[in-house]
């Protein structure tokens, strides 16, 4: 038979069982959270970075296509009116309709 003093022994050491199992829970749940919180922190840090590359690019080629447009408005100064006067006269006539 079981006496008293053996099942409050019993649930002395269940109870500082569970007790340890939470405090290694809370443990496991914050190393989680700061190896979530790493890796998002690095993964926007990477986005930024392609975006700022992808920026820089498009930045590139803007500069390139607007000084390829200067230049041959520059070469060819009554040609890039006139075709300037017809799209402007073509875009009046589809907003007509």
């Amino acid at each position: 038979m079981v006496t008293k003093t053996e099942t409050t022994a019993e649930n002395a050491k269940l109870q500082a069982d569970v007790d340890a199992l939470r405090k290694d829970l809370a443990e496991v749940t914050k190393t989680l959270k700061t190896m979530g919180s790493d890796a998002a922190h690095s993964r926007t840090q990477a986005a930024a970075e392609r975006i700022r590359e992808v920026s820089g690019q498009a930045r590139d080629q803007f500069d390139h296509a607007r000084d390829a447009a200067v230049d041959h408005v520059r070469d060819r100064p009554l040609a890039s009116v006139a075709l300037t006067f017809g799209v402007g006269m073509l875009i009046g006539r589809l907003l007509q309709k």
